[in-house]
Protein backbone atom coordinates (compact mmCIF):
# COMPACT_ATOMS: atom_id res chain seq x y z
CA UNK A 1 0.00 0.00 0.00
CA UNK A 2 1.67 3.20 -1.17
CA UNK A 3 0.50 6.39 0.49
CA UNK A 4 0.67 9.58 -1.44
CA UNK A 5 2.99 12.01 0.31
CA UNK A 6 3.86 15.44 -1.01
CA UNK A 7 7.54 16.25 -1.41
CA UNK A 8 9.30 18.62 1.00
CA UNK A 9 6.61 18.58 3.67
CA UNK A 10 7.06 18.24 7.40
CA UNK A 11 4.92 15.07 7.34
CA UNK A 12 7.24 13.63 4.71
CA UNK A 13 10.31 14.28 6.86
CA UNK A 14 8.57 12.86 9.93
CA UNK A 15 7.61 9.71 8.00
CA UNK A 16 11.19 9.29 6.76
CA UNK A 17 12.55 9.73 10.28
CA UNK A 18 10.04 7.29 11.81
CA UNK A 19 10.67 4.63 9.18
CA UNK A 20 14.44 4.94 9.56
CA UNK A 21 14.27 4.70 13.36
CA UNK A 22 12.12 1.61 12.92
CA UNK A 23 15.03 0.06 11.01
CA UNK A 24 13.70 0.39 7.48
CA UNK A 25 16.40 0.48 4.80
CA UNK A 26 16.69 3.67 2.78
CA UNK A 27 15.60 1.87 -0.39
CA UNK A 28 12.28 0.91 1.20
CA UNK A 29 11.77 4.47 2.51
CA UNK A 30 12.52 5.90 -0.93
CA UNK A 31 10.00 3.59 -2.60
CA UNK A 32 7.27 4.43 -0.10
CA UNK A 33 7.80 8.20 -0.23
CA UNK A 34 8.51 8.31 -3.97
CA UNK A 35 11.99 9.88 -3.94
CA UNK A 36 15.49 8.54 -4.52
CA UNK A 37 17.65 6.87 -1.86
CA UNK A 38 20.14 9.71 -2.16
CA UNK A 39 17.42 12.25 -1.38
CA UNK A 40 16.36 10.21 1.67
CA UNK A 41 19.98 10.23 2.78
CA UNK A 42 20.20 14.01 2.32
CA UNK A 43 17.00 14.62 4.29
CA UNK A 44 18.17 12.39 7.15
CA UNK A 45 21.62 13.99 7.23
CA UNK A 46 20.20 17.53 7.20
CA UNK A 47 17.44 17.06 9.78
CA UNK A 48 18.89 14.43 12.11
CA UNK A 49 22.61 14.71 11.50
CA UNK A 50 23.10 11.07 10.54
CA UNK A 51 21.67 8.49 8.18
CA UNK A 52 22.12 5.62 10.63
CA UNK A 53 19.38 4.17 12.77
CA UNK A 54 19.78 3.14 16.38
CA UNK A 55 19.56 -0.60 15.73
CA UNK A 56 22.44 -3.05 15.28
CA UNK A 57 22.61 -5.55 12.45
CA UNK A 58 23.71 -9.06 13.42
CA UNK A 59 27.23 -8.32 12.14
CA UNK A 60 27.44 -5.13 14.21
CA UNK A 61 26.13 -7.00 17.26
CA UNK A 62 28.87 -9.60 16.80
CA UNK A 63 31.50 -6.86 16.64
CA UNK A 64 30.13 -5.10 19.73
CA UNK A 65 29.78 -8.25 21.82
CA UNK A 66 32.91 -10.02 20.55
CA UNK A 67 31.04 -13.22 19.77
CA UNK A 68 30.96 -15.18 16.51
CA UNK A 69 27.70 -15.07 14.52
CA UNK A 70 26.81 -18.70 15.18
CA UNK A 71 27.10 -18.12 18.96
CA UNK A 72 24.84 -15.03 18.78
CA UNK A 73 22.20 -17.00 16.88
CA UNK A 74 22.57 -19.90 19.31
CA UNK A 75 21.90 -17.76 22.38
CA UNK A 76 18.97 -16.23 20.50
CA UNK A 77 17.52 -19.74 20.07
CA UNK A 78 18.07 -20.32 23.80
CA UNK A 79 15.93 -17.25 24.49
CA UNK A 80 18.66 -15.16 26.13
CA UNK A 81 18.33 -12.36 23.55
CA UNK A 82 15.56 -11.43 21.15
CA UNK A 83 15.80 -9.20 18.07
CA UNK A 84 14.02 -5.86 18.15
CA UNK A 85 12.89 -6.21 14.53
CA UNK A 86 12.86 -8.89 11.88
CA UNK A 87 12.94 -7.48 8.41
CA UNK A 88 12.48 -9.55 5.28
CA UNK A 89 13.66 -8.03 2.03
CA UNK A 90 13.13 -10.31 -0.94
CA UNK A 91 14.58 -13.70 -0.11
CA UNK A 92 16.82 -12.27 2.60
CA UNK A 93 15.97 -12.16 6.27
CA UNK A 94 17.53 -9.51 8.52
CA UNK A 95 17.52 -9.22 12.30
CA UNK A 96 17.90 -5.83 13.96
CA UNK A 97 19.01 -5.69 17.57
CA UNK A 98 18.62 -3.01 20.23
CA UNK A 99 21.55 -1.58 22.16
CA UNK A 100 20.30 -3.32 25.32
CA UNK A 101 21.09 -6.65 23.63
CA UNK A 102 24.83 -6.07 24.08
CA UNK A 103 24.24 -5.51 27.80
CA UNK A 104 22.11 -8.67 27.97
CA UNK A 105 24.93 -10.66 26.33
CA UNK A 106 27.58 -9.32 28.72
CA UNK A 107 25.30 -10.03 31.70
CA UNK A 108 24.70 -13.57 30.44
CA UNK A 109 28.41 -14.20 29.98
CA UNK A 110 29.26 -12.74 33.38
CA UNK A 111 26.98 -15.24 35.13
CA UNK A 112 27.64 -18.24 32.85
CA UNK A 113 31.01 -19.72 31.97
CA UNK A 114 31.82 -21.02 28.52
CA UNK A 115 34.56 -23.05 26.89
CA UNK A 116 37.39 -20.90 25.53
CA UNK A 117 37.52 -22.85 22.26
CA UNK A 118 33.97 -23.80 21.24
CA UNK A 119 31.95 -21.36 23.42
CA UNK A 120 29.71 -24.13 24.75
CA UNK A 121 28.59 -23.93 28.38
CA UNK A 122 31.05 -25.56 30.76
CA UNK A 123 29.95 -28.70 32.58
CA UNK A 124 30.39 -28.90 36.34
CA UNK A 125 33.95 -29.40 37.62
CA UNK A 126 35.41 -27.77 34.49
CA UNK A 127 37.10 -24.37 34.66
CA UNK A 128 38.30 -23.31 31.20
CA UNK A 129 37.50 -26.00 28.62
CA UNK A 130 34.46 -28.24 28.14
CA UNK A 131 36.52 -31.32 27.20
CA UNK A 132 40.05 -32.61 26.81
CA UNK A 133 39.71 -32.21 23.04
CA UNK A 134 39.12 -28.47 23.44
CA UNK A 135 42.01 -28.21 25.90
CA UNK A 136 44.37 -29.90 23.45
CA UNK A 137 43.09 -27.73 20.60
CA UNK A 138 43.70 -24.53 22.56
CA UNK A 139 47.28 -25.49 23.34
CA UNK A 140 48.21 -25.83 19.69
CA UNK A 141 50.82 -23.46 18.37
CA UNK A 142 48.44 -21.66 16.00
CA UNK A 143 46.24 -20.45 18.88
CA UNK A 144 49.10 -19.05 20.94
CA UNK A 145 49.67 -15.36 21.45
CA UNK A 146 52.85 -13.76 20.13
CA UNK A 147 54.50 -13.88 23.55
CA UNK A 148 53.72 -17.58 23.94
CA UNK A 149 55.04 -18.29 20.42
CA UNK A 150 58.30 -16.43 21.20
CA UNK A 151 58.67 -18.40 24.43
CA UNK A 152 58.14 -21.71 22.61
CA UNK A 153 60.65 -20.79 19.88
CA UNK A 154 63.20 -19.76 22.51
CA UNK A 155 62.76 -23.11 24.27
CA UNK A 156 63.20 -24.93 20.96
CA UNK A 157 66.45 -23.03 20.25
CA UNK A 158 67.77 -23.84 23.73
CA UNK A 159 66.87 -27.50 23.30
CA UNK A 160 68.66 -27.69 19.94
CA UNK A 161 71.73 -25.94 21.34
CA UNK A 162 71.88 -28.38 24.29
CA UNK A 163 71.62 -31.33 21.88
CA UNK A 164 74.42 -29.92 19.70
CA UNK A 165 76.58 -29.33 22.76
CA UNK A 166 76.09 -32.88 24.07
CA UNK A 167 76.80 -34.26 20.61
CA UNK A 168 80.02 -32.24 20.40
CA UNK A 169 81.08 -33.42 23.86
CA UNK A 170 80.36 -37.04 23.01
CA UNK A 171 82.10 -36.88 19.67
CA UNK A 172 85.19 -35.20 21.14
CA UNK A 173 85.44 -37.68 24.04
CA UNK A 174 85.00 -40.81 21.93
CA UNK A 175 87.20 -39.88 18.99
CA UNK A 176 89.96 -37.52 20.10
CA UNK A 177 91.96 -37.85 16.88
CA UNK A 178 89.08 -37.66 14.44
CA UNK A 179 87.32 -34.37 13.76
CA UNK A 180 83.74 -34.24 12.76
CA UNK A 181 83.22 -32.23 9.58
CA UNK A 182 79.46 -31.71 9.56
CA UNK A 183 76.74 -31.72 12.17
CA UNK A 184 73.71 -33.94 11.73
CA UNK A 185 70.37 -32.56 10.64
CA UNK A 186 68.13 -32.15 13.65
CA UNK A 187 64.42 -32.65 13.41
CA UNK A 188 62.54 -29.36 13.52
CA UNK A 189 59.96 -29.13 16.28
CA UNK A 190 56.87 -27.02 15.71
CA UNK A 191 57.53 -26.34 12.05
Amino acid sequence: MVTEVKHNTIANRALIYEMRQAGAPMREIAEKVGISKERVSQILARNIGTTKHEWFSTLQLCEESGLPRNRVLEIQKQGVITPAFTRGIGKRHYLLWSQETVKAITDYYSTHHFCRVCNKPLPKKRILFCSDVCRQERHKYKYMTLEEKKRVLTNIRRYRERKRQTFRELSSSELPTTRLVSTPNLVSIGS
